[in-house]
């Protein structure tokens, strides 16, 4: 009996072990969270029949070689609809009381054949209703092309991929501050033009070459008078990739430039870097940006630095008191020397608060805010933030880059407080409802532009799929 149990046993074992292995290789793997940039999501986990458990996982992984699970379609798509009200636009200059509301509707394709081949498009229909002045395209393009590119990755291993991208596609870095999706409104930033992508465990690498869309409200086209590049490296230090250094240039040619100083050809280079991190209930993102090139005969010296960093009490509710506090620089002359105008490029929307009132240029600010989970799909924010003018001799400027506010020499530097409050409901991972409050009370520099307090609210419904 011992003897059939010594022959027996190691092979009754193995079977355990095996069966084992079986239960847990059926686990379904957790599905990804969706993207600003769709494109970046992958459903090839999908090709084990044990982790189709959405609705939506049919369309989402359509096999096309049953002997190869690289090759297959998957489709996608976005509703969104959203009411904004403002009291006052653009501080009251200009402008009058508005409400709308925007209806966004994308429809996506993306075709994998293998793991070197790649084809994906994205079509987008943005509209506006009851708007009191002409919608500007960038929220009426009744339809249009979002994104169409093709993707080849010569060299493909199992902790290494280079790819090259040819077409339109999106672009977001670090935290957003220069180049991000501009998802708020409608139609977000587009560019036409070249990407090559590096990806190992501890790297991500890439350079581009493009030129950004134009919003008219049709079929949009690039942006001749535009030429945008650069290299963007991040480097982390741990494998869950909570700890990292972002390092990176940008070039940019306009042959239009724009600013309080006035209009030229302009040439400028940034430099940046930004650090990243999460440690023992701190978390922390800094980054700091010098800008140099000409500007007509003149030349560009700007900069910037910022840090967003808070902790975390691992209690009810998850409470986070954070801080988040910036500078970017202004022209302190605009009729001699370098151009001192810092430049946000294409940066994220809602950079200060969902109102999007103003753009980093010649701004400093400081932004305490407080967050709270009441649930696991609840989440409620807020603060107040004052802000300044960097030099009383430069612009306060709007969002799209215009003057929004003139340069007033004699008027005090500070500009407007703002308290804002923000809610985040995702009952469900197809579906997520979002509303802010911003209120500025604004000081003697925008009263005597003829300017005045602004009121703005925003409510968001969103189901993707």
């Amino acid at each position: 009996m011992k003897q059939q149990l010594i022959i027996v046993g190691p092979f009754l074992l193995t079977r355990l072990l095996l069966a084992a292995e079986d239960v847990n290789s059926e686990i379904p793997a957790p599905p990804p969270a969706y993207q600003n940039l769709r494109f970046n999501e992958d459903y090839s986990y999908l090709a084990n029949p044990a982790n189709r458990t959405d609705w939506f996982d049919s369309v989402k992984y359509i096999p096309l070689w049953a002997d190869d699970p690289s090759w297959y379609l998957s489709f996608g798509g976005e509703l969104r609809e959203r009411v904004e009200s403002i009291h006052d636009e653009n501080f009251g200059i200009g402008s009058r009381p508005n409400s709308f509301l925007l209806q966004r509707i994308t429809f996506l394709g993306d075709l994998h054949l293998s793991n070197h081949v790649r084809v994906f498009a994205c079509g987008i229909s943005g509209l506006t209703w009851g708007e009191s002045q002409p919608a500007s395209p960038v929220q009426d393009d009744p339809i249009d092309l979002l994104f169409a590119f093709i993707e080849i990755a010569p060299y493909v291993t199992t902790d290494e991929r280079l790819a090259f991208r040819v077409g339109r596609f999106g672009m977001y870095f670090g935290s957003g501050r220069l180049i991000a999706t501009r998802a708020a409104p409608n139609i977000p930033n587009r560019f036409d033009g070249f990407e090559a992508l590096y990806t190992r465990p501890l790297w991500n690498i890439t350079a581009f070459l493009t030129q950004p869309v134009k919003d008219t409200g049709h079929f949009d086209g690039p942006d001749h008078s535009i030429t945008f590049w650069g290299l963007y490296a991040t480097h982390y230090f741990d494998a869950p990739h909570t700890l990292g250094l972002d390092l990176y240039y940008l070039g940019i040619h306009r042959d239009h430039g724009s600013y309080a100083s006035g209009t030229a050809d302009e040439h400028r280079h940034s430099f940046g870097a930004r650090e990243f991190g999460a440690w023992n209930h701190w978390d922390w993102n800094a980054e700091q940006v010098l800008q140099v090139g000409s500007f007509g005969n003149n030349s560009i010296l700007a900069w910037t630095a910022a840090i967003d960093a808070g902790y975390t009490w691992d209690t009810t509710w998850e409470p986070r008191l954070g801080l988040k506090t910036g500078v970017t620089s202004g022209d302190q002359n605009s009729n001699d020397g370098p151009l001192g105008t810092f430049d946000a490029l294409f940066f994220k929307s809602g950079y200060f608060n969902d109102a999007s009132a103003i753009r980093p240029q010649n701004i400093m600010s400081v932004h305490p805010t407080i967050t709270v989970k009441p649930s696991k799909t609840l989440s409620v924010d807020g603060g107040v933030s004052p802000f300044w003018r960097y030099t009383r001799n430069d612009a306060v400027y709007g969002v799209p880059g215009f003057i929004s506010i003139p340069a007033i020499k004699t008027a005090s530097n500070y500009v407007a407080t703002a308290c804002d409050v923000n809610f985040t409901w995702q009952p469900q991972r197809h579906v997520a409802v979002q509303a802010s409050y911003v209120h500025f009370f604004t000081g003697s520099y925008v009263d005597q532009a003829g300017g005045k307090d602004v009121n703005y609210v925003s409510t968001t419904l969103s189901f993707l799929f």
